[in-house]
């Protein structure tokens, strides 16, 4: 049986990015939570391939060619919200081709509204974490045996849309194969410039968070996982780390491959100080550059010395704001202090300090506190910035706040740019005042020379610093 995961040309020439799966595209990000399910696949014995077209620059009109003379068994669609109208035309493509041909879709938003995805009697939607379920409805599909004991799998019978029983989360991330970058087929088209070395990869060493953020959208697996387990439990999966044998062993396949720079995708990687130090002594001598996302209180200085020795090169920091009374509404649970303590700490050590601040997450949110987080990331001298204005996503507690109080500037969730375009809107904070904020904020730090000098050899070409200039004015 041949399964192929395609991502087809975009609808209007923004690509959506799959692997964070809440922006469009800056750089390419190999996605390796869809080629995880491709490596359990392949080890089961069947044949698998992955298409990016936008990797290869096809038109629809190339698409349409390969379906016409393509004859795989099943597609598969690892699917975000913003790129649910693109995918959806490919569907409507394949069925028009390829006639009743199984379709598979996996990822945040089909596990989160799996009724808008199965659209007739041979499309599915694989719920929450991918590797097993999806090897079960493959199995099920090669003997049309699929039924409601194939655990986090949505389908159409008898024009009744089933949702199959809850899979619990995976207990041994060990036990999953590495993910199957050897589908990639242009390698050297993955670049992460905060790492600024080819080739590059994504590693996840855990999946989830325990901490309770309103706004917070995860890595796409994280928030997938998160979405199934709380549609029917209430409450968010529990964290599962991968032991540090492991991800040691995985860094030394990718030295054995040609890799010299890894972004770790987990939602937060630093998980004590003895997992992190023991990863960080199982690496270093790999030469490697590799960064990452950390909670500030997470961060020691011992910790951030055994990384920097291990050649991290970026520590990516959720500040969001430097008010603390927002801070304790969107539901942070850290100090504005502790913050500037990590910047600070994380910068002494050599490594960059990358944060994210978000406009707009909080009624509290007014002029003065925008003008004052613009104030603090100059006085701090911070490396890296992504100025961001909330947009409330499906599944978050944030959406639901914006629903009940009628904040949504088109009346509900839609997909917008969030570096320049708001969704969102306060009595005292509209729509234009917060697109004028972020335009201000993001002129001011990356239009100035330093920034230009410093980063443009990072960010690879001039195209690439264009793309970037494009995204965020």
């Amino acid at each position: 049986m041949k399964i192929t995961f395609l991502v087809p040309p975009p609808i209007d020439g923004n690509i959506p990015e799959r692997v964070a799966g809440c922006a469009y595209l800056l750089y390419y990000v190999p996605n390796i939570f869809l080629l995880s399910a491709a490596a359990v696949l392949e080890k089961a014995g069947y044949e698998v391939r992955y298409i990016e077209t936008t990797i290869k620059k096809w038109d629809r009109g190339h698409f349409l060619t390969f379906l016409k003379e393509d004859l795989s068994d099943v597609y598969g669609f690892y699917s975000v919200n913003l790129s649910k109208n693109t995918d959806f035309r490919a569907l409507n493509d394949i069925r028009e081709i390829r006639g009743d041909v199984p379709i598979v879709f996996f990822g945040p938003a089909p596990s989160d509204r799996p009724a808008e995805f199965v659209v007739d009697d041979n499309t599915y939607v694989v719920r929450g974490e991918p590797e097993y379920t999806m090897l079960e409805l493959i199995r099920a599909l090669e003997t049309k045996s699929v039924g409601t004991g194939i655990k986090s799998v949505s389908f159409k019978k008898n024009d009744e849309i089933l949702n199959n029983a809850n899979r619990e989360p995976i207990e041994d991330l060990d036990a999953l194969p590495f993910p199957a970058r050897h589908f990639l087929e242009e390698r050297d088209v993955y670049y992460n410039p905060k790492l600024g070395k080819r080739p590059f990869t994504a590693v996840c060493t855990s999946r989830g968070c325990s901490y309770r953020c309103i706004y917070c959208v995860p890595s796409s697996l994280s928030f997938s996982r998160e979405l199934e387990y709380k549609h029917y439990l209430g409450k968010k999966p529990p964290v599962r780390k991968r032991s540090p044998e492991n991800i040691i062993e995985e860094f030394k396949l990718l030295k054995s491959l040609g890799y010299k720079a890894v972004n770790v995708q987990d939602d937060q990687f630093v998980w004590g100080e003895e997992r992190t130090v023991k990863i960080c002594e199982g690496i270093k001598d790999l030469g490697i550059v590799w960064g990452c996302s950390a909670r500030s209180d997470h961060l020691t200085e011992s910790i951030v010395k055994s990384m920097a020795s291990a050649h991290c090169k970026f520590i990516d920091l959720g500040v969001e704001s430097f008010n603390q009374e927002i801070l304790d509404y969107v539901k942070k649970d850290i100090d504005v202090k502790k913050n500037e303590e990590a910047i600070n700490l994380v910068k002494k050590y050599g490594i960059s300090a990358k944060i994210n601040i978000m406009f707009g997450a909080s009624p509290l949110e007014t002029m003065t506190t925008i003008k004052r987080n613009m104030e603090e990331v100059k006085r701090l001298k911070v490396d890296q910035v992504m100025y961001n204005i909330a947009n409330p996503f499906p599944g978050t507690e944030f959406y639901k706040i914006a629903k009940e109080n009628k904040l949504f500037v088109y009346g509900d969730y839609k997909p917008v740019n969030v570096a320049k375009e708001a969704n969102i809107a306060y009595p005292h904070l509209d729509k234009t005042a917060l697109e004028s904020a972020v335009r201000r904020a993001n002129f001011e730090f990356f239009l100035t020379p330093r920034f230009i000098l410093k980063n443009i050899w990072r960010l690879g070409s001039l195209d690439s610093l264009k793309a970037m200039f494009r995204k965020l004015f």
